[in-house]
């Protein structure tokens, strides 16, 4: 080999290497209310930014741990579920109130003609009907700017080596601007899993009636250093990313102070939408197994 056709390889080889480089992510993650042996709700969001600091290569499988012993199964959340052909069908309001586990908000980003197009939308997470023993959910993303489209995809609540207890994987599928146009790119979200701004509706002597689940029990005491978390992202073009948060102990009292906390606009605005959504769909609330009393 010349010595021209080597610097010419070795400097391909790195630019390769540099159009490769993963993109970075930051995780925050909030407890609400944050007390020992009582329900809270997991505020969790993120961002992700290319290497470069632009726009990000499309997600395809994001896995959120969260530490051991935190009781989601024994929440009271998710006691009906929701199949994905209601979702698809009617939207928010096809699913029993009971079966929503959470909400936030998402904003997708990707260049067109050299500039930065955002989709922004709500987000919704489902119990769906249990397969192979595990418990699924569905993801729903409804956008409203400007493309108006609607994502729904699956998850999965598998376990997770110490020091995390459970892992939420999510199968992330690619979401194109228009046809032959670039895929669109997940750059923030935030959203909740627990009863925060959340109604259930049960029925009680042929009325339904409103109340609020638990929510996500913690454990009598809290790990050293504070309550853990993870979240692990791949990329359409191979690359992957991990950011870790942690949640400090409390200090004997309820904190509902924790960083990463829902602000008062998101709180009202999904408390209504969810509210007025399982007010219409309570008719539904006596499918798919549960109880009615």
């Amino acid at each position: 080999m010349t010595l021209l056709a080597f610097l010419l390889a070795t400097v391909g080889a790195a630019r390769a290497g540099a159009a490769e480089l993963a993109p970075v992510a930051h995780l925050h993650v909030g407890l609400v209310p944050e007390e020992l042996g009582k329900g809270t709700t997991i505020e969790f969001g993120f961002t992700i930014t290319g290497a470069g600091g632009g726009v990000p290569p499309p997600l395809t499988r994001m896995e959120l741990r969260y530490p051991d012993h935190v009781g989601i199964v024994t929440s009271g959340l998710g006691i009906a579920s929701c199949k994905q052909i209601l979702l698809e069908e009617e939207g928010v309001i096809g699913c029993p109130s009971r079966s929503l586990m959470g909400y936030g908000e998402a904003t997708g980003e990707a260049v067109l003609d050299g500039e930065v197009l955002e989709e922004s939308g709500q987000t919704a997470i489902f119990m769906a009907p249990l397969a192979n023993e595990q418990i699924n959910l569905e993801f729903y993303v409804n956008g409203e700017t400007p493309l108006e489209d609607q994502l729904i995809f699956p998850g999965v609540l598998t376990t997770a080596s110490p020091p995390y207890g459970g892992d939420l994987v999510i199968t992330v599928p690619l979401l194109p601007t228009f046809r032959e146009g670039p895929d669109i790119a997940l750059a923030r979200l935030h959203s909740t899993i627990g009863p925060l701004g959340v109604t259930y509706y049960e029925r009680v002597h042929r009325e339904f009636v409103p109340y609020r689940p638990n929510g996500i029990i913690l454990p009598q005491s809290c790990p050293r250093g504070g309550f853990p978390f993870a979240v692990s992202f791949a990329f359409a073009n191979g690359t992957n990313t991990t950011s870790h948060d942690y949640v400090r102990c409390p200090d004997g009292h309820a904190r509902h102070e924790a960083h990463g906390r829902v602000s008062g606009r998101q709180r009202g605005r999904g408390s209504a939408r969810f509210a007025w959504a399982g007010a219409r769909a309570v008719s539904r609330d006596c499918c798919d197994g549960c109880v009615c009393r």
